[in-house]
This record gives C-alpha cells, structure tokens and sequence, in this order.
C-alpha cells in the first residue's frame, strides 16, 4: 500500500512537471511568434518608405505614409503623429487619422468640437507636461492606457471617457531626444489594447523617428539649398550608422575605421552578436552620394540587422538584403559588401562577397598573405536568380592570423602623379606587420596611404575592418554571458 502511494505521488509529480514543461514550451513559441510578427511589421514599414526615398522627400507625405501603416498595423480605430515644434518645444499633430480625440481638451464642448472635425487639433499647441499627450513628451516613456475612467493619466472629461475606451501613446525617440508622440486610439473590436500591442507600436515608432529624424534633416538642408551643408548632414548621419564600439572578446581583437571623404560615398562597417556563439560583420560601399546614399544605407543596415538573426548563412542573409534593395530603389543604386559570421567557438569565418574588395589573411607561421576572393555580385544589381551564383565560403582562423577587409577607397588613393596606392603595396605593409595587433595594423596602413599621398585630397572614403586572432580557443573558456562585451573605438 505505501509502495502504491509512492508511485502515485511520484507520477503526479511528473505530471506536474510536464504540464510545467509544456506551460513554458507554449510561452515561448508565443514570444517568438510576437518578435516574428513585430520583424514583419517592421521590415513592411521600411518597405513603404523606401518607395519614398528614390522620388522627392518629403516630411508630410512621409509621416501619411507612416501613420497611415502604423492604425492599419496595430487594428487601431484612429490614430494620429504629433511632431515636436522645435522653434518652442510643443507637441503638434502633422497627420491625424480618423476620429481622433482631443486628448489635452478639459471642456466637453470643445471635445465635441474637435471630434466633429479632427483636423482642428492640428492647429492646437501642446506643452511638455500637458496633458497625457505632455506627459509622454515630457518623460520620453511610453504609456498603455486600458482603462481610461480608473486611470488617473487620462483626462477627467465625460466626453471623452465615453468614446474611450483603450490607446496607446509611445514617443518617437532619437540618440535621447523625443521628437514626437505617436498615439493609437480604440482597437477594432471589442478587444482593448494589450502589451503585444504596445511593444509592436515601439518597435514601429523607433522606426519612423529615424525616418522622421533624416526626412527633417533633409528639409532643412532644402531650405538652405546649400550642396556644402548637404554633404556635412550626410557624413555626419553615416557617421551614427558606424559602431563606437567594438567587441571585446576573449581569444579576439576586433578594430575598424572609417575616414570620409570631402565628397560622401556612404562607406559602412558594422558588427553585432547574432548569439552567444556567433558575431556578424560587415563591410560594405554604396554607390549613391549625400544623403540619398546615406538613407539607402540606412535602410540596408536596417534589413541586414532583421534578417541577420534567421539564418546563419551569410549568402541567404545577402540574398534577402539583395531582393529587398531591388525593390526599393532605383536601377543605378547598388552595393559592394562582404558580410560575414565569425564563430567564436572555434575561429571559423564564413562570409560572401558581393563585389567587394578581396579579403586579405595574414598568417603568422608564414609571410604569406592570402587574398580570398570568392565569386559575387554587387547589392541591387541583378535577380535574386542571378544573386544565387555568389559564392559562400569558410576560412580558418589559426592563432595569429589576421583578417583584413577595406573599401576601394583604400587601394585607390592617389598620390600627386594620380597613381594609385594598390593592393600590391597594401599587402607588401602586411608582410612587414607580422605579430601586430589589430588596432596597429589599421593604424599603420592608414598612416602609411597618408605619407603616399602627401596631401592630396580623396576622392572616396577610406575604411577597413580587422580581426586578429589571439586565441580562437579561449573563446570556449568564457561563460556564455561574458563572451561578448564592448569596448570603445575611435
């Protein structure tokens, strides 16, 4: 009889477990079914403002597009995008979206008022602290409000409190700075907003404050139809597109650099963690200048980022970057990029070069410098049929080794008799750098394209990425939370 009772506490306790097993089985397939859909959402908004960036920009028709996809992604009843003022700090609506409450009104006639006619809150000027709408501008934190008669954030207005029933209000955020407020009012349905709800709004309004940011950037530059200041804006953005920090890895030394050029041609390199075992890399050279080439590459960085963490094929992560450019822009914009993913387990670097420079290994148990050059064509340039012939190739890394990728702007550096600095006398400074570390080496072939061309202005920018491998294995000696850290760059 005890025996029995044993068995049967034991299986009801692995009952238990299982119902366990299978609650936190079912939860994550629930996250990543969200994460999924807000990668969907986001990517799709990328899709219908890159349809603006070939044709003329413009602030207005950019934030129509924006909250026109924004109430239909979230099944939202109306919604409306207030821009910060920057003359006086207020919050103003730019585009309103159906019938919008006047969220900052007090008196029910002037909420009838404006509800008859939402385009009247576009003249209203909203202060920092104002309001819910205020509030939000003001704290720079988003807010999910779902019950608006018990929630002491929202209004106390009679009005106001009968036509709401739930909205979310996330502010549009850029390096800190709120620029605006996006709001959603009333979900289709008699469902009310939930917190899936709130994290797609953020993940769709961090997007259009990027685009908000470089289309405002834009207009000012129309304004002062100055080609100069164009320019500047334009170095300066891709400038924020490049990493200031680099990784810190045991066993690794990561280094980049990028040195623009009085005409911007849009050079970028980049490095993030895809997981705990595998860091991507990129380097990479858009044909477009100014600032059209600096939103091109903007939206390439944003496509390579989303897709990067589907697959850990380089060629497919390019392929998708590749069929997304094709849509997007014009016939005569393409890309010349090597990306790659680093296994950090055991120093293996797979990589595609889509018509980019060869890549350059140093090894240390020989002077011999070895140009890897795999088979591929440019970004934007053919079908994603024809983009299937790049090549997909893995190298390596032995301890020692160092791993050099540069733009076009480096080997073609002319001097005053217009020659050009060459791949030849690149690789003959490796041979000479023997043991250096990464950070050196860049550092010596920068200086040593300076004393070449004593002077003489570029005509493209001059970057480059490095890897040098200490020791692949003492990756595996770190624990899984600590192997990859940043450090700064300069």
């Amino acid at each position: 009889m005890f025996v029995d009772i044993v068995l049967l506490v034991a299986l009801a306790g692995a009952l238990a477990w299982v119902a366990v097993l299978f609650g936190r089985n079912n939860h994550l397939r629930v996250l990543n079914r969200q994460a999924q859909k807000e990668q969907e959402a986001v990517l799709s908004l990328i899709d219908k403002i890159g349809e603006k960036i070939t044709s003329k920009i413009d602030l207005d028709d950019t934030l129509n597009i924006i909250t026109d996809y924004i109430v239909q992604a979230t099944r939202s009843e109306s919604g409306a995008i207030f821009v910060v003022d920057e003359s006086d700090g207020t919050l103003q609506a730019r585009v309103v979206y159906g019938p919008f409450p006047p969220l900052h009104k007090l008196a029910d006639a002037e909420v009838r008022n404006e509800y008859e006619n939402p385009e009247n809150i576009k003249h209203d000027r909203i202060r920092p602290g104002e309001g819910i709408l205020g509030l939000v501008l003001e704290q720079g934190e988003p807010l999910l409000v779902t019950d608006p008669e018990n929630d002491p954030r929202f209004p106390r207005n009679a009005a106001l409190l009968s036509q709401v029933h739930s909205l979310i209000l996330c502010p549009l955020r850029v390096r800190g700075d709120v620029l605006g407020v996006f709001v959603v009012v009333n979900k289709l349905g008699e469902a009310s907003f939930d917190s899936r709800d709130l994290a797609l709004l953020q993940a769709l309004a961090d997007q259009a404050a990027v685009t908000v940011d470089l289309v405002k950037l834009y207009d000012v530059l129309a304004e002062q139809q100055r080609l100069e200041q164009e320019l500047s804006v334009a170095h300066d953005f891709q400038r924020m597109l490049l990493p200031r920090k680099f990784p810190r890895i045991e066993g690794y030394e990561f280094y980049a650099m990028s040195e623009a050029a009085t005409i911007v041609g849009g050079d970028y390199f980049d490095f993030f963690e895809i997981d705990q075992d595998h860091l991507a890399l990129a380097i990479a050279d858009v044909s477009g200048k100014g600032i059209p080439g600096a939103l091109i590459m903007a939206m390439v960085r944003a496509v390579l980022r989303a897709e990067a963490h589907a697959t850990l094929s380089p060629k497919q992560v390019l392929a998708r970057v590749n069929e997304r450019l094709l849509q997007d822009t014009r016939e005569n914009v393409f890309i010349t990029m090597i990306y790659g993913i680093l296994d950090l387990r055991n120093g293996r670097l797979r990589f595609v070069r889509a018509g980019h420079e060869p890549v350059l290994i140093l090894n240390e148990d020989s002077d011999n410098v070895v140009q890897v050059a795999p088979e591929g064509i440019a970004l934007g340039l053919v079908s994603p049929e024809l983009f299937e012939c790049n090549e997909e190739v893995e190298v390596q890394l032995n301890r020692g080794d160092l791993v050099l990728m540069y733009t076009d702007g480096v080997i073609e550096a002319m001097d005053q008799a217009s020659m050009e600095y060459g791949r030849d006398r690149l690789i003959d400074l490796l041979r000479h750098s023997k043991l250096a570390k990464a950070e050196t080496i860049v550092r010596d072939v920068l200086a040593d394209i300076h004393q070449f061309t004593l002077g003489i202005p570029q005509h493209d920018d001059i970057t480059m990425l490095a890897i040098g491998v200490v020791d692949p294995a003492a990756a595996d000696r770190v624990g899984a939370e600590s192997r990859v850290g940043l450090v700064h760059g300069s």
